[in-house]
């Protein structure tokens, strides 16, 4: 049977807008205003995802630490919002490709 591999990329700023989205929608600490520089995919369990955060008007950067589930529910629901596609039972995972945070699909 022919299998399905795709890869969604989202730009740093989209990574905020859905990470601020799920944060406001569970009603939990958002993170802080800022321009979104980079982000980390650890490899310790449980894994984590480290945003880099800059405001530079405030003198401000900070890396913050969610949960690589929280992250890629955060990505999924952004991705719902714009009408893109995720079949419910495709394997889910989180990536970085050439400083680009990427949620891949398999089918």
């Amino acid at each position: 049977m022919p299998k399905e591999d795709r890869r969604i990329i989202f730009e740093n700023d989209e990574v905020y807008k859905a990470i601020f989205a799920l944060s406001t929608q569970k009603e939990i600490a958002k993170p802080p205003p800022g321009s979104l520089t980079s982000v980390i995919l650890t490899e310790t369990l449980p894994a984590e995802v480290i945003i880099r955060l800059e405001n530079p008007a405030q003198n401000f950067n900070e890396n913050v630490k969610y949960t690589y589930d929280f992250v890629a529910a955060a990505l999924m629901m952004y991705c719902r919002g714009l009408g893109i596609p995720l079949p419910k039972k495709a394997h889910k995972s989180l990536l970085i490709v050439e400083g680009k945070l990427v949620l891949r699909v398999q089918i």
